[in-house]
């Protein structure tokens, strides 16, 4: 069994990659989690570490496992859940018309193929 070594710039670095892909901000995110956006900010950064309540509020927020932010070869951009979930809040987060186009793109899409 390998050992686990915290690496808090490696973690950081998936979360913020991840909340790119769904288009979120760091100011979303920290409403989300209930915490403050600096907080975001510098875990992304590797700055700051954060509590295992964090972790978990992150994690929901954001579509992925624990291990998918934790762990070496952890990669929440794999999932196709986690794909569609960031399509799905993109679209959420989109205004009314840029919702109604894609929608009209993608049903048009599914029903060439």
């Amino acid at each position: 069994m390998s050992e686990f070594i915290y690496d808090k710039y490696a973690v950081g670095d998936r979360i913020r990659k991840q909340r790119e892909r769904l288009a979120i901000t760091q100011e979303n995110l920290a409403e989300r989690i209930e915490r403050s956006w600096r907080l975001v900010a510098d875990i992304e950064r590797g700055a700051a570490g954060m509590s295992m309540e964090t972790l978990f509020r992150l994690c929901n927020a954001l579509r992925v496992t624990p291990n998918d932010l934790l762990l070496p070869g952890g990669n929440p951009e794999d999932g196709e859940e986690a794909e569609l979930a960031g399509l799905v809040d993109a679209l959420k987060n989109s205004p009314a018309r840029v919702r109604a186009g894609a929608i009209d793109i993608l049903r048009a899409y599914l029903r060439s193929v």
